[in-house]
């Protein structure tokens, strides 16, 4: 197209600005099926906005659909993508065979099976998913991750499987073929639901943090990949922290991976159904872990999903409550702190009944700020959560006017008319994540030659926010 052959100019009015936080809801389902239960988002046809899958907790009529995002926030497109996978208990996007469109990985969890559905770029209302199944005999399949365990590039995924006590991941080769590896764990505790995956001990792989269900205790595995040899199934093995992250939760319903504190070390989170509690634990490795409340049953008496992001756009991570019970009926954030936990004041989001048992995050209007998107368990509904900045004044006239050249990008950035010495350029992907963080120079250039196709937000002295493409 003529447009991706121009380099133009991103004009950057006057920087520095004093923001108020404005939430407006926007319906994009209003009958999803029986108890809708997962959700997830990312750019499923490949053409640079996030899109949406859902999918319900039922056996008699069960759905997975997906909902493609016009780049504006509306999302005219509905594709129904199974009626045949009953009560579904995880539920990811991820590029399994490298086309650029993001895939959708579920598990059923009464009927054994880990599949995906792979997605197509220009994709419309008429296009058809079929089912590739990954494994047919997975015992009582809960929650799937996706990341790249063995370092070869490729998107593996995790799964907890309840009925068995086993912690089960599959290799990719990125062309959607997956292969079963020896389990990063096995019947050391009781009920293994919950999965995430980070790089927690900072060694450069992935390790895997287990929620079980019914022993109510979080543990961190981590992965021993030395990268020596290209077959995962030699070269990968697991060694449990010496020292459980917690125990004697009532019922673990999320956990997590995150830098709650802001201090560029990864902590973990619980989210307990029962009691209430939503925590996270400063944990060192092989030694202490200490709990510390975000709320309790005062504040949400049954929490249902959690997020960690950067909300309000000021550099530091955020934490979003959502209500699964009758009596508090809200969704609720906590304002991130630099180097301590979050705020103690929860600010309201939304007040409705619809009982959110799950939650993601991204840029769905093309704002440059993070959306949020639920699903309504009781409300049957799909929504998403438009996150408004209104300018309230302009103090600083240091970086009056930007040029941000050329766009789209293949391997520099420019950054060019303010005045000052330095710039602190921070650039983040779709989804909020922090890709870039550099300081630059007056006439310096920002290198962008190893970020993937699409589109990013980049920020500056986290004042001045804009947009640029990838090519």
């Amino acid at each position: 197209m003529k447009k991706k052959l121009l380099a133009f100019l991103i004009i950057v009015a006057i920087s520095n600005l004093n923001y108020a936080q404005d939430w407006v809801l926007n319906n994009i389902d209003p009958n999803t099926g029986e108890e809708p239960y997962e959700i997830d988002s990312g750019d499923i046809d490949g053409d640079g906005d996030i899109d949406i899958v859902m999918a319900t907790y039922d056996s008699t009529a069960p759905f997975i659909k997906c909902y493609l995002n016009d780049g504006s926030g509306n999302f005219p497109i509905e594709i129904i993508v199974s009626t045949t996978m009953e009560n579904v208990d995880g539920l990811i996007l991820a590029d399994v065979n490298e086309d650029g469109a993001f895939d959708i990985i579920a598990t059923a969890s009464t009927q054994s099976k880990l599949v995906y559905y792979l997605s197509a770029t220009s994709m419309d209302a008429s296009y058809m998913y079929t089912e590739t199944i990954i494994d047919g005999a997975i015992a009582g399949p809960g929650q799937v991750v996706s990341g790249d365990i063995n370092n070869d590039g490729h998107v593996d995924l995790v799964v907890a499987a309840y009925d068995n006590n086993r912690t089960q991941w599959y290799s990719g080769d990125g062309s959607g073929n997956f292969v079963a590896q020896p389990d990063v764990e096995n019947t050391i505790l009781n009920g293994p639901y919950y999965v995430d995956i980070a790089d927690f001990d900072a060694d450069g792989d992935l390790d895997v943090l287990v929620g079980y269900y019914n022993d109510g205790a979080i543990e961190i595995y981590y992965n021993q990949y030395d990268g020596s040899d290209p077959d995962p199934a030699t070269t990968v093995s697991w060694i449990k922290d010496t020292q459980t992250v917690d125990s004697g939760a009532n019922l673990i319903l999320a956990i997590a991976f995150a830098d709650v504190n802001n201090d560029g070390t990864m902590d973990v989170v619980k989210l307990d159904y029962s009691s209430g509690d939503v925590e996270w634990f400063n944990k060192v490795k092989n030694g202490t872990s200490t709990a510390n409340t975000i709320s309790d049953a005062s504040i949400i008496d049954h929490p249902g999903a959690m997020l960690i992001t950067d909300i309000d756009e000021d550099g530091l991570n955020d934490f979003i409550l959502t209500d699964f019970g009758a009596a508090d009926n809200a969704i609720i954030w906590f304002k991130g702190a630099a180097n301590a936990s979050p705020s103690t004041t929860a600010q309201l989001i939304i007040e409705n009944n619809y009982q959110m048992q799950d939650i993601t995050a991204a840029d769905f209007d093309g704002d440059s700020d993070i959306d949020i998107a639920i699903v309504g368990n009781s409300s049957d509904t799909v929504d998403w959560i438009d996150n408004r900045l209104n300018v309230l004044s302009i103090t600083n006239t240091e970086l009056t006017t930007l040029s941000i050249y050329p766009n789209p990008a293949s391997d520099v950035l420019r950054i060019e008319g303010y005045n000052l010495a330095s710039i602190n350029v921070a650039v983040y992907d779709a989804i909020g994540k922090s890709i870039i963080k550099q300081t630059l120079t007056n006439g310096e250039t920002l290198d962008v030659s190893e970020l993937a196709t699409g589109i990013y937000t980049i920020k500056i002295n986290n004042e001045v926010t804009s947009k640029f493409i990838k090519e």
